[in-house]
């Protein structure tokens, strides 16, 4: 399973999403709220057992 995280450029994570789509809009909105602030999308993948 595939899961996006939003982080700022500190790598604290700000939020996860199974759409990388909604992650990717989520890390720009964040962006132009937060100008003080980059944040990006990193994608894990996870095990489900």
């Amino acid at each position: 399973m595939t899961v996006y995280q939003v982080l700022n450029e500190e790598n604290l994570a700000y939020g996860e999403f199974f759409d990388l789509q909604e992650a990717m809009y989520s890390a720009q909105d964040f962006t132009v709220w937060d100008d003080e602030h980059y944040y990006h999308v990193e994608e894990l993948e996870l095990e489900v057992v």
